[in-house]
């Protein structure tokens, strides 16, 4: 079988590859659909050292199951947890599933240490409990359930209330989502920041009915004049150097959740404390590890709460993945999401 490998700078390679046979618990999917993620944009930049598979956003159909498999039969169509929850620690007994660590099953520490396939492939092996199954969404929208998951995740994080005023900071595919997710919920307003360059992001913003969209290159956020004064929740998918400006046009006990990061000295920000303080200020950190609410995304898309149709701008074969990897890096203002379709 076939699977593509990246190394750094945007180096890609298309192998014939075995795999091992399959342990008790495990599922064997052919893929049908996965999506380039910024993830793996920044891993075919600077941290792929050496060759290896990558691709998280998988949707596939059940090959072959281990021997203690139950939750998945074959023929039916999955999506993948890239990382899932043991369910037998501390944290997962007491009801914090998010909180599981360390012993879940997660499809990119196995495929390093098993040298296994991931989502730009044509099979791969994953671990039971990484399967969803669902119906009634096409595949290359279920691609986006993943995205999604993050997107919902920091929503939840956030918790904006109904009849609040709500900026969103980044306008890739899970800022896009977030849009929806925010509106659904009650939101009055919805502001969004982006560059301009991203016309294409932005045009598909104003289709969600945002109340406004702030260009940043050319009036800073800091500087916008809010309704209200500032906004009461934030939800920023930007790398966190926008995070001090943010935190700027909060109203009084307003919230700032984030998803951005970023490597080096742009890992760290600065802020004044007390007024941060004295404001009643949140700054949330959202890490969608584990990978949770795949089946309230999949009612999400069948519902119409979110459209995804608009993000997914270009698709592709495995073949063509060096390519797409390529346009999508290099052509951001007119690439929002790429999915590969087998």
């Amino acid at each position: 079988m076939k699977a593509a490998f990246v190394k750094s700078p945007f180096k890609f390679e298309i192998r014939e590859v075995d795999l091992p046979p399959l342990k008790p618990n495990d599922v064997l999917l052919k893929i049908k659909a996965s999506g380039i993620c910024g993830t793996d944009l920044h891993t075919a930049r600077t941290e792929a050292k050496d060759w290896h598979t990558f691709g998280h956003e998988i949707v596939g159909i059940v090959e072959e199951i281990g021997s203690c498999v139950e939750n998945v039969k074959v023929g039916q169509s999955v999506l993948v947890e890239s990382g899932s929850f043991c369910g037998t620690c501390e944290d997962c007994r007491n009801g914090r599933v998010d909180l599981c660590h360390d012993r879940a099953p997660n499809v990119f520490i196995r495929a390093e240490k098993e040298n296994l396939t991931m989502g730009f492939a044509e099979k791969v092996i994953i671990d039971k409990q990484n399967a969803v199954p669902f119906e009634g969404v096409p595949y290359e929208q279920a691609s986006l359930v993943e995205p999604m998951g993050v997107a919902l995740d920091l929503t939840y994080t956030v918790d904006p209330k109904l009849n609040d005023d709500v900026l969103i900071v980044g306008l890739g595919p899970i800022g896009l989502m977030v849009v929806q997710i925010v509106k659904a919920m009650g939101a009055r307003r919805i502001f969004v920041a982006n560059h301009s360059r991203s016309k294409i992001r932005i045009d598909v913003a104003k289709s969600f009915g945002v109340e406004d969209v702030i260009l940043v290159d050319k009036t800073p956020i800091s500087s916008y004049k809010f309704p209200k004064g500032g906004v009461d929740r934030a939800l920023v998918t930007a790398p966190p150097y926008v995070i001090p400006e943010v935190l700027d046009v909060m109203n009084f006990g307003g919230v700032v959740g984030f998803i951005g990061i970023d490597y080096g000295e742009g890992r760290f920000i600065k802020f004044d404390a007390n007024k941060f303080h004295f404001n009643k200020l949140q700054l949330r950190a959202s890490h969608a590890v584990p990978a949770l609410y795949f089946p309230r995304c999949v009612d999400m898309i069948k519902s119409g709460a979110v459209n995804v149709k608009p993000l997914i701008t270009d698709t592709f074969k495995l073949e063509d993945i060096g390519e797409m990897m390529v346009k999508a890096e290099n052509e951001r203002d007119k690439v929002i999401k790429a999915v590969m379709l087998d």
